[in-house]
């Protein structure tokens, strides 16, 4: 029985010098193409960059007009301009609204202050102010929405409040004492009396002030009918003579008392 031969394996054929080369190239090839793909995304990126700074840089355009709307004698351009003048020359993308809004309405006389840019160096300035409608407590106004405000700085504002009437009374009751002057006013206006003002004390005590600084005292009661006591004799007893009476006091069941800024001298006992 013949031995049988075992196969005899072939060795792997060496790559040849040609197809090492080939896959060299193949491989650098490859790899140049990345690094041009990367160098080229770089390029790209940086022109962008380039062309974003340059943007950038026109953007930077200080601020040289402040344009204001909504401006009054209380609240001028001008005064707008003159407090915001720290921001002219600004670059206007550097500004802080908030703060400039805070800064204008340090003037009590504005409720609101708005402010937007406007590219290229423009700041817009939007404002409201109060619309007093009396004088409060001797050196405050009352707005027409309720509220009281303490006026600075504004000396034209303030001379536009002169004719305005003078009210007084405990805090809180600003309104109330508004519309007790308006349901008086007419009355007295009917004989020729011009209301200036109405007091009203803790106890809601009412004096009413007429022109030349007569005080009508009220009291606490029947108003309206104390108050038409005095209209139905004044044009008989009393017209003409304001301006020598101090007080008229209606806080009696009949009558009324008046009291003279210059009493009449008592005439002298004979002898």
């Amino acid at each position: 029985m013949a031995a049988a031969s075992r196969p005899v394996q072939a060795r792997p054929k060496s790559p040849s010098l040609r197809e090492q080369w080939d896959a060299f190239a193949q491989m650098a090839i490859r790899l140049l193409t990345v690094l041009f793909n990367w160098a080229i995304t770089f390029a790209l990126l940086g022109m962008l960059g380039l062309a974003g700074w340059a943007f950038w840089q026109k953007l930077q355009v200080p601020v040289a007009h402040v344009v204001v709307q909504g401006a009054t004698p209380e609240a001028s351009a001008d005064w707008v301009r003159r407090d915001l003048s720290a921001v002219i020359g600004q670059d206007i993308w550097q500004v802080d609204l908030n703060a400039v809004q805070a800064q204008l309405l340090k003037n009590t006389w504005l409720t609101r202050a708005d402010v937007r840019r406007v590219w290229p160096d423009t700041l817009v300035v939007q404002i409201a102010i109060h619309h007093p409608i009396a004088r409060w407590q001797g050196d405050q106004l009352l707005d027409s929405d309720g509220s009281v405000f303490q006026p600075n700085g504004m000396s034209r504002g303030l001379a536009n409040t002169e004719a305005l009437p003078n009210l007084s009374g405990p805090d809180g009751r600003q309104w109330a004492v508004w519309e007790r002057y308006l349901s008086l006013k007419p009355a007295l206006a009917a004989e020729g009396l011009e209301m200036t003002g109405l007091i009203e004390n803790s106890r809601g005590s009412l004096d009413v002030m007429v022109q030349g600084g007569t005080k009508i005292r009220l009291g606490t009661e029947q108003i309206e009918s104390r108050l038409q006591r005095l209209l139905d004799v004044y044009q008989k007893t009393l017209v003409g003579k304001l301006d020598q009476i101090a007080v008229i006091d209606l806080r009696y069941t009949n009558g009324f008392a008046v009291q003279w800024r210059n009493p009449p001298a008592a005439p002298k006992k004979k002898k």
